[in-house]
């Protein structure tokens, strides 16, 4: 997913998916930086990430050409945004790879230009289902009837709570479910003056210039992609707003859009806050940074909540003239154990067993967080679909985030806006 907010000490997989890659030549091997195809031969797969993912992405890769002998693969890598934005001219000039990773927004935002192959032939013949992955992973490439992408790796989502101070302030620990009240108590209480200056309640981690974590909390977009009519105005997204406006104004448990964007360099690593939002793309970085400063866990998302869906996917081109290959390749990338162990160093491993595995192999606290219920929560979670006239929407509902937190406007007045020129949008 293009860049999102995130923090400079907490490398996010949406800043992640928006960084260049510089210096990833020495571990991407025979493929250069430019994501476009070469006049080799062989099988040519296209990634995107930070170093240690290009790595990773290779060793997958190299993997497969071991169990395939006569099978050459060619790498090439780019920077995430470069990527996204030159998808639909290689897309039209045929010059896309012919196996692409590509985030769960990038398949639904692009997928009306016909690049991705329709997979659903593959999963037929292979014997393949959505339960062959963890709950929702093939969700995201079922667009329009078609199967459009293979999930590889999962993010799970969930509040992340800073133990060491829910001891010092004598509130209770989240358990494995919890209502929004409770949720919103706990923010409230944990908030005030501490040594070193303020704490917060919880960080403002839902998106403020690009908001797509705030209208999904309860299920909603601002528009029907498919029906291509506005919703900024529904029950899922004002509510969803209104609780953004309740924490910052009301409650004070959180700061507002404009502080938002001034955590930098102080997020939930800091301590100097009591919740955060967590993602399962957090949980390295994380863990470094926060290291024994202070102790912390992870609950699911309060009951009421939905959330956003991340993941990372492997599709096919719809031009390939490799697709036979290119779909046993993905397969692989998707159905095998050892190569979705490969990839769980960079995220959850979306094959079900592999999860498994995955959760119990982890050390220390994070061992012990409901993995289970982070899961099985993936399922209710909504893509923010992006793309073409969509992005203006997301930002124009961006601006009225920062109208709510920042000015205090009111919720429907902020929405009715966004409803009216999002129509106008769309019509146009």
């Amino acid at each position: 997913m293009p860049t999102l907010s995130a923090t400079k000490r907490s490398l996010s997989r949406r800043r992640l998916l928006g960084g260049a890659v510089a210096g990833a030549a020495a571990l991407a091997g025979t493929g250069g930086c430019g994501f476009t195809r070469t006049s080799g031969d062989g099988l040519v797969f296209g990634f995107h990430g930070d170093i240690n993912a290009i790595g990773l992405y290779q060793r997958a890769g190299d993997l497969f050409q071991r169990r395939n002998p006569g099978v050459t693969i060619e790498y090439t890598y780019a920077d995430s945004l470069g990527f996204f934005q030159r998808l639909p001219l290689m897309f039209r000039a045929g010059t896309a790879p012919d196996v692409m990773v590509a985030a769960e927004s990038w398949v639904s935002g692009l997928s009306q230009l016909g690049g991705w192959a329709d997979l659903t032939p593959f999963l037929e013949r292979d014997g393949l289902t959505a339960d062959t992955w963890v709950p929702g992973a093939l969700t995201p490439a079922q667009i329009g009837g078609e199967t459009l992408c293979l999930p590889c790796l999962v993010y799970p989502k969930g509040i992340a709570y800073n133990l060491t101070l829910m001891r010092e302030r004598g509130v209770a620990p989240p358990g494995d479910r919890w209502s929004e009240d409770q949720f919103v108590e706990t923010a409230a209480a944990l908030s005030g003056e501490a040594g070193g200056g303020r704490v917060f309640g919880l960080h403002n981690g839902f998106g403020t210039a690009q908001p797509w974590d705030v209208p999904t909390i309860y299920g909603g977009l601002p528009f029907d992609p498919v029906a291509r009519e506005m919703r900024a105005t529904s029950p899922e997204v004002t509510r969803s707003l209104q609780l953004m406006s309740d924490l910052v104004h009301r409650h004070g448990a959180m700061p507002d859009a404009g502080g938002a964007q001034e955590q930098d360099t102080l997020n939930f690593t800091s301590g100097r806050f009591g919740l955060g939002l967590f993602a399962g793309f957090s949980l390295t970085p994380w863990t470094e940074q926060i290291g024994s400063n202070f102790e912390w866990g992870v609950a699911p998302h309060p009951e009421e909540w939905s959330g956003t869906y991340q993941n990372a996917n492997a599709a096919v081109f719809d031009g390939s003239p490799r697709k036979e290959e290119a779909w046993e390749f993905v397969k692989f990338l998707s159905t095998d154990p050892e190569a979705q162990e490969i990839l769980g160093a960079v995220g959850t491993p979306a094959l079900r067993g592999s999860a498994t595995a995955w959760t119990r192999a982890l050390r220390g606290p994070a061992r012990d967080y409901p993995w289970d219920a982070l899961l099985a929560r993936m399922d209710d979670q909504v893509v923010a679909y992006q793309g073409g006239v969509f992005n203006k929407i997301w930002d124009l509902l961006g601006v009225a985030v920062q109208a709510v937190e920042n000015s205090g406007e009111p919720v429907d007045e902020a929405l009715r806006t966004v409803q009216e020129r999002g129509t106008e949008l769309l019509r146009a």
